[in-house]
């Protein structure tokens, strides 16, 4: 007579310590996706911050070349000139633009520096040179 628990070591599968493993392995992968996702969020918000940033330093460009030579945003006696730009309620961008006097290397203009922090850190710096108009 055979012995009943014969069949029983005959029969091939996998062991509790195996399906462990495959466990731990599986969840250490997902895991590493999970942090990649986190990590990806991250670098995705800071891109938006800094283009919205550049935008928003293009356009306070585009409005200080269309102002006349002598406005008061394009005064040297009020530098630093400063913005604060808000959205959704809530301060995120300083705007800030120095303008000096360039007529040293040509008359009748003046140099402005402006520059767009977030959270303190510089986003985007753009100048360019205001000149007086011969009209």
């Amino acid at each position: 007579m055979q012995n009943p628990f014969s069949k029983m070591r005959s029969q091939q599968g996998f062991t509790l310590i195996e399906v462990l493993m495959a466990m731990v392995i599986l969840g250490i992968g997902i895991m590493s996706i999970v942090a990649l996702q986190t990590q990806d969020m991250t670098f995705n918000n800071s891109s938006r911050r800094q283009t919205q940033g550049s935008t928003w330093a293009m356009d306070r460009v585009e409005r200080l070349r269309s102002l006349p030579y002598t406005d008061a945003a394009l005064s040297v006696a009020g530098n630093p000139h400063t913005e604060n730009i808000q959205v959704g309620g809530k301060t995120v961008y300083s705007l800030r633009w120095i303008v000096s006097d360039n007529t040293a290397n040509v008359p009748d203009t003046k140099k402005v520096d402006v520059t767009i922090q977030s959270n303190g850190r510089n986003v985007s710096s753009l100048t360019f040179i205001r000149t007086l108009s011969a009209i």
